[in-house]
Order: structure tokens, then sequence, then C-alpha cells
């Protein structure tokens, strides 16, 4: 090989890396022959369009009160029976739907913009930096999720933008942990050597070709993130920190359908069924892009 070719494959390693930055869509079709990434896929487009078209899709208005008919069991008029003000059920889980979903994919980009720059600093500086990183993100691991997300809440106050940031803030360290081993992994492989070795800078080394590595275990980890998000919130509005009444929460309905188990079972059956499925969703897609993201598996 003569020492042009040599260097022109130098500089393609360099700026692709080991998997590449440009997306495969053999990955989307192979994500679509794993069983799991079929149903997460699904699922969550199933919900992403029960939020989004909530307004069109609920039969009745989530807020609103009847007292003809509170408590009412599940019927041909109400799918989902309505709770003790008289309210739809079903209206209110299609419109929490919205409220879960806002809560898991803005919490999950939050976490992301707060812990890839650290775990990248980490894990590329190394030294003083890597260990004021790790102690730092140790602080946070001390306390446990829901107890420092609560902490958070009850100090900021009760409201969506600052239940987003706690739940955020509760899922840096995971996050940036593995941005930093991803990094650490990685830094040292030839093709960084190469992107070095023909002056490319520190923030061109890192953007360019160890960011595109670090990006398939990141998303795997985004959908654990989400997930959590969404028990987090439905947890934190089950204990009245949360997203405040009236407003549709599937945790504040579990919360108002406590006290009523034993003569509408129903209040709490239907949102816990939509926590779940949206849960089996997100884990099951984590499982598929596992698998495919693989450079093992390929």
């Amino acid at each position: 090989m003569s020492v042009r070719a040599a260097r022109s494959l130098a500089h393609r390693r360099a700026v692709a890396g080991p998997f590449g930055w440009r997306p495969r869509l053999t990955a989307c079709a192979r994500l679509l022959k794993v069983p799991g990434g079929m149903f997460g896929l699904a699922t969550l487009s199933a919900l992403f369009l029960l939020g989004v078209l909530a307004p069109v899709l609920a039969p009745y208005n989530p807020l609103g009160i009847s007292q003809s008919s509170p408590l009412a069991a599940p019927s041909s008029a109400h799918l989902f029976g309505t709770d003790d003000l008289g309210r739809d059920v079903l209206s209110r889980v299609v419109f929490g739907a919205r409220i879960s979903l806002t809560v898991a994919c803005s919490s999950a980009l939050v976490a992301l913009s707060m812990a890839m720059p650290l775990g990248l600093l980490a894990g590329y500086r190394g030294g003083l930096a890597d260990s004021a990183v790790a102690r730092l993100f140790d602080t946070v691991y001390a306390f446990p999720d829901v107890l420092l997300g609560l902490g958070l809440v009850t100090l900021l106050g009760a409201n969506l933008a600052n239940v987003i940031f706690a739940v955020a803030v509760v899922n840096v360290p995971t996050l940036g942990r593995l941005v930093r081993v991803a990094v650490l992994a990685q830094r040292g492989e030839e093709y960084v050597e190469a992107a070095r070795a023909m002056g490319a800078s520190d923030g061109r080394t890192i953007v360019r070709h160890l960011l595109p590595n670090v990006v398939p275990p990141l998303l795997v980890q985004v959908t654990v993130v989400m997930s959590q998000a969404i028990l987090l919130e439905a947890s934190f509005s089950f204990l009245g920190l949360g997203i405040r009444p009236p407003a549709p929460s599937w945790g504040t309905m579990l919360n108002d359908g406590r006290h009523f188990l034993a003569q509408a079972p129903w209040l709490g059956i239907f949102p816990g069924l939509a926590i779940t499925i949206m849960i089996l969703g997100l884990n099951a897609l984590g499982d598929a892009l596992r698998i495919v993201l693989n450079p093992l598996g390929r």
C-alpha cells in the first residue's frame, strides 16, 4: 500500500471511527426485525400519537366535572368509567400520556445536556478534571433517586418544569459515567491517534471522532432514563409533589384512585396499566437498540 493510500485510509478511519457518524438504514431494518424493537416502536408511536392527538381522541373534557355520574363503572358511555368528580377516566388517561411523554423526553434531553460535557471532559482530560467530575457524580449517587428528586422539587416548587429538572439531575451521574467510560475506551485507539497526528485539535477530536462512538451506548441508556423519568414523575405526583391537580397526570390519578380501590378499582387500574405499557415499550426498545448497535453482532 502506498503512503498516499495509507494516509487516505487513516483519514477515513479518523473521521468515521469504528462505528461511523452517518446513520445506516440497515440499522433501522434490523431494529424492526427484533421482536422487542417492533413492540417498543409500535408502543411508543401509539402513545406519542395519543398524546399529540389527545384533544381529538379524548371523548370528553378531562377537566369536566359531572355531578350526575360520579364513580360510574366502565360502560359504553365511559369506557374507563368516571372518577369521584364525574370526570371521564379515559379522557384523563389520554391527556396524561402527553404529560408523561413531555417529562420523559425533556428530562432525558436536559440530563444529556449536563452529563455529556462532564463525561467528555473527564474521559478525555483525565487527571484532576476526571477526579473532580467523579466526586460530583459520587455525591449525587450518595442520595436515593426518589429522595433527591423529592428534595429538589420541594425546594424549587411543585410544577412541571421543576419536576423535569429534578428528574434530569437524578440521571446525570448515570449518563455522565457512561460517556466517561466510552471516551476512556476509545481515546487510545489508532483512529484517534491518527486524527491527532494530522493536527486535529482537542475539540475536533472529541466532536468528530470520539463523540460518534459515545452515541450508540448512550442511546440505549436514554431509553432507561426515560422509563425512570416516568416512574419518578408518577411517584412525585402520587406523593403530592409533582404535577398539581386537576392536571391529568397518571401519578395524580393513582393517588386519587387509592381512596376508592374497593369501591371503584378502575380509577387505579387504567392509569397503572398506562404507566406499565409505556415502561415496557421503552425497556423493549432499549434492549433492541442494544442488540442492533452492538458492533460484535454485525
